[in-house]
């Protein structure tokens, strides 16, 4: 009973947590930017494949995500097994503070496949000797031929539901500006088995000026573009009077605001908690700060 009722919670979560689908590719971003680089310009890539290198049953090809990272940790394993438990504090500089962010990849996937460092396992919705799902990894003995053993991977075999056509349009679908507050990710690139391929690189090499350059190739026809923005950051005590027990050992915090230098750019008025949160505020410019969100992110 408490098995089950362990699954079913699980499974809740990752399915109706998010109200927008695309939540899961934020949520491998984030990761991203709260890992450990040594001496590399951090990079993070999207694959998208129409077939599955992990061979698992009834997938409609798979989602490749690739991140040169140092690689997984014991502590890492753990708390990517656990609900709710996180090895990130707001205190180092982590973006990411649920624990549960990972686990918003079981809406697409039904097995996640992770390779780290060593480490090679799966996240089956239902494992066979505890009867468990979603947080206990199986081993994996016998690794994909195309895998990159320098990089930390992570195969998600796509569910029917959210197969290749799907999972393409939210790949396209990533804005610009999502890595605009990102302190260690400069680049994403997203490519696709059938030749379509996306990068977006962030340059802020001339502070405050920040240049976000996109192109790319779909189906046949190549694309540009360059946005560009005047980011300004200060930093702010927390008043003596302001209690919160998500921050508590935090005493000074960093507020950006981005003006977006030409005046036909329409990604204004966004708020973002390093990630995009809403895009409604009616500003005129994008603000980002540390703001404390609920699980949703909403």
């Amino acid at each position: 009973r408490v098995k089950n009722s362990l699954n079913n919670s699980i499974k809740t979560l990752a399915r109706d947590l998010y109200a927008k689908d695309t939540h899961f590719i934020f949520e491998l971003i984030q990761n991203a930017e709260d890992n450990t680089y040594h001496e590399v310009e951090p990079s993070l890539s999207f694959l998208l494949s129409k077939t599955d290198p992990t061979g698992t049953h009834g997938s409609e090809g798979a989602l490749i995500i690739r991140n040169n990272e140092i690689g997984f940790s014991p502590e890492n394993v753990e708390a990517i097994c656990a609900v709710g438990e996180t090895t990130k504090s707001k205190s180092q500089g982590y973006i990411g503070e649920k624990g549960i962010g990972f686990k918003s990849v079981f809406k697409v996937t039904s097995n996640p496949h992770i390779f780290s460092n060593g480490y090679s396992f799966c996240f089956p919705e239902r494992e066979k000797e505890t009867g468990l799902g979603y947080i206990v990894p199986i081993w994996i003995e016998t690794l994909p031929d195309s895998l990159c053993r320098s990089k930390t991977t992570i195969i998600l075999p796509l569910k029917p539901d959210f197969g290749y056509s799907k999972i393409e349009e939210m790949l396209h679908d990533i804005e610009p500006e999502t890595i605009l507050f990102l302190s260690k990710i400069k680049k994403i690139i997203i490519e696709t088995d059938i030749g379509d391929n996306l990068t977006i690189l962030k340059d802020d090499s001339k502070k405050p000026l920040v240049k976000i350059l996109v192109e790319g190739n779909r189906q046949g026809n190549f694309f540009s573009a360059l946005y560009e923005f005047l980011l300004c950051k200060s930093q702010f005590n927390k008043p003596k009077d302001i209690k919160q027990e998500n921050r508590e050992e935090i005493e000074t915090r960093e507020v950006s605001i981005a003006f977006p230098v030409k005046k036909n750019q329409k990604d204004i008025g966004k708020i973002f908690a390093y990630l995009p949160v809403r895009a409604d505020t009616g500003l005129p410019f994008l603000i980002n700060a540390d703001f404390i969100l609920p699980s949703s992110r909403e």
